[in-house]
C-alpha cells in the first residue's frame, strides 16, 4: 500500500502576488518560487479570506471565515476550541508541527491582563521568562511548534528564534540596536547590524530543512507548515539584501494617490490623517511620502522576499535530497498583501485593493501539471479542505472553503465562481464591509454607508476608476450585492450540526 502523501505549506506575510519572477515582476530575482512554479500550478487570483494577519491565518489553519472562527481582527485569539487542519490530519496519525510565526493568539496582551495569562505567543512574556524554548507544543493541533514572534529584528529577541540566535549567533543582540537609517528618509527603512544567518529567514533556511530530514527517517507522513515572519514592515533586511536593488529600477505604483478621488471617503482620510488604522500608525504620513522613499521602500521589500527565496530553495532542496518531493503537497501562500504606494496608500487596512488581497499562491502536487498558470479564483479558505481532499482526508463540515483537489493538481476545473474578502475595522467599527470578486468585476459592499466600490477587472487599470454610482452599472451592481447576500446566508457556521430530529 503507498504511503500518504506528505504536506509541506510555506507561508510569508504581507508579501504581494507581484513580488515574485513567476508573478510577473521582471525585477526582483526569486529563483526558487520560480522554480516551484515551474513544477506547480501559480494561481494568479487567489484571495485572501480577510486582510489583515490574525484573521487569514486563522482562516489558512482551519478553513474557516472569520465570522465563523470569531477571530475577525487583529488582537483577537483563535478560540481553543477551533479544530485546525492539525487537528484532522493529527487523527490520521499525521505527524504534525509548525515552525516559524503563527499568530494564532495576540503578540500584546491587555492592559489588566497577567504576563502568566497572556498566551504562548505574547512577546513580552517571552523576554521575561515566563515562557521557555522546551516547550514545543502541543498547540492548535500542531503537536510540534517553534515560534517567531514579531517582524523586523525585534523577534531574534523572542521565543525559539530567539533561543537559537543566543546560541548560534550571541553577538547579533548586541547589533539590534545599531542601526544605520535609511538614506532618503523613508520611515520604517534601516539596516541593524545583524548579519543575515541571524535573521527569521535564515532561521527557517536552518530548522525547516533539518526537520525535514528528521521527518524523511520516520514512519509516519507528515503536515509541516513553515511561516516566514517577513517581508513584513519595518523594511530592515540584513546586509546584503538592503542594497541587493536599486530603488531607480523598481516597478512603481500604475496608480498614485490621484486615484484617491473616486475612492471612498476613508482612503482619503487614512491618506491625508495622522490617526491609526489597521497596519497604519498615526507617525505613517501617507501625504508626505516622497518617490525616492516609496522607491527604498520597495527595494528593501524586495530584498526581504529574495532572502526568504533562498531558505524557501534549501527547503526544496531538502525534499529532493530526502527523497520526499515525489511525495509531497508543497503549497506557497501569504496571509496578505501590502499597499506598496497603491493609491498613494502603504501596509493594510479597509481598502481592499489588489495589492493587498490578490496573493501569491503555487501549489505543486505529485503528479499533477508542471508549469501552469491559472486565472481560476481560489479564497483562502479553500487550503484546508482542499489539501484534506488531496490526502484522501474528510472535509469537516464546518470549514467554509471548497475542496479543489482537481483544481490544485492541474488549474483548471475550480467551482468557485466568486471569492469573498471580509472586514470590520477595530479602530473604525462602521466601516464592516465585504468584496466580492468574480472572474470580471469586483464589488465592495460597505454596510450602513452610501458609498461602495465597483471596479471592471478586465480593464488595463482595474481599479482607476469607481463604477460604483454609474447609472449604466447599476443592474451589475445589484446583482453583486445579491451574490453577496447569498454568500452570508448560506455561509452561516456549521460547526454543529442536528444528531437528531428533535
Amino acid at each position: 500500500m503507498p504511503r500518504p502523501m506528505n504536506v509541506l505549506l510555506i507561508t510569508t506575510d504581507q508579501m504581494r502576488r507581484d513580488h515574485m519572477g513567476c508573478g510577473g515582476n521582471p525585477v526582483i530575482r526569486t529563483p526558487n518560487l520560480d522554480r516551484l512554479a515551474a513544477g506547480g500550478v501559480v494561481f494568479d487570483r487567489a484571495y485572501v479570506s480577510n486582510p489583515v494577519c490574525m484573521p487569514n491565518r486563522s482562516t489558512l489553519a482551519t478553513g474557516r471565515l472569520p465570522r465563523n472562527h470569531n477571530c475577525w481582527s487583529n488582537g483577537i485569539n483563535l478560540p481553543a476550541c477551533e479544530r485546525t487542519i492539525g487537528d484532522a490530519l493529527a487523527e490520521a496519525e499525521y505527524h504534525t508541527a509548525l515552525l516559524g510565526k503563527a499568530h494564532f493568539n495576540n503578540f500584546g496582551r491587555g492592559p489588566d491582563v497577567p504576563l502568566d495569562a497572556a498566551g504562548q505567543e505574547c512577546g513580552k512574556a517571552w523576554e521575561e521568562g515566563v515562557f521557555s524554548p522546551d516547550w514545543t507544543g502541543p498547540y492548535y493541533g500542531f503537536e510540534h511548534v517553534e515560534l517567531a514572534i514579531g517582524h523586523g529584528v525585534d523577534n531574534i529577541r523572542r521565543a525559539h528564534l530567539g533561543d537559537w540566535v543566543r546560541r548560534h549567533y550571541p553577538d547579533a543582540l548586541a547589533g539590534l540596536d545599531r542601526r544605520k537609517d535609511s538614506p532618503t528618509g523613508a520611515r520604517q527603512c534601516f539596516t541593524a547590524d545583524v548579519s543575515a544567518e541571524a535573521y527569521s529567514s535564515s532561521w527557517l533556511g536552518t530548522i525547516g530543512p533539518d526537520y525535514l530530514r528528521r521527518l524523511a527517517g520516520g514512519d509516519r507522513p507528515f503536515f509541516l507548515w513553515v511561516s516566514f515572519p517577513d517581508p513584513h514592515h519595518p523594511f530592515c533586511p540584513p546586509r546584503p539584501f538592503d542594497t541587493m536593488y536599486d530603488p531607480a529600477e523598481v516597478v512603481l505604483p500604475r496608480l498614485g494617490p490621484e486615484a484617491l478621488a473616486d475612492k471612498p471617503p476613508h482612503f482619503r482620510t487614512a491618506y491625508h490623517g495622522r490617526e491609526m488604522w489597521e497596519g497604519i500608525g498615526p507617525d505613517a504620513r501617507l501625504d508626505e511620502v516622497t518617490q525616492p522613499q516609496l522607491a527604498e521602500t520597495i527595494a528593501r521589500t524586495y530584498g526581504m522576499v529574495s532572502l526568504i527565496d533562498d531558505n524557501v530553495g534549501k527547503l526544496l532542496d531538502a525534499l529532493e535530497a530526502t527523497g520526499l518531493a515525489d511525495d509531497t503537497v508543497v503549497v506557497f501562500t501569504s496571509d496578505h498583501g501590502d499597499l506598496m504606494g497603491d493609491a498613494g496608500l502603504m501596509f493594510k487596512g479597509p481598502f481592499l485593493l489588489e495589492g493587498l488581497i490578490n496573493v501569491p499562491m503555487i501549489w505543486r502536487v505529485p503528479g499533477g501539471s508542471r508549469g501552469v498558470r491559472s486565472a481560476e479564483l481560489m479564497n483562502t479558505a479553500d487550503v484546508a479542505p482542499t489539501l484534506l481532499e488531496l490526502l484522501g482526508r474528510p472535509v469537516p463540515r464546518a470549514m467554509d472553503g471548497l475542496a479543489m483537489a482537481d483544481l490544485a493538481r492541474t488549474g483548471s476545473g475550480g467551482t468557485r465562481d466568486a471569492a469573498i474578502v471580509e472586514f470590520k475595522s477595530m479602530y473604525r467599527p462602521e466601516l464592516n464591509l465585504r468584496t466580492v470578486i468574480t472572474a470580471e468585476e469586483k464589488l465592495t459592499y460597505y454596510a450602513g454607508c452610501d458609498f461602495g466600490e465597483l471596479y471592471d477587472m478586465t480593464a488595463e487599470d482595474p481599479e482607476a476608476r469607481n463604477l460604483y454610482d454609474d447609472p449604466a452599472r447599476a443592474g451589475r451592481r445589484q446583482a453583486l450585492i445579491e451574490r453577496l447576500l447569498a454568500d452570508a446566508v448560506a455561509g452561516e457556521d456549521e460547526r454543529t450540526w442536528p444528531t437528531s430530529g428533535a
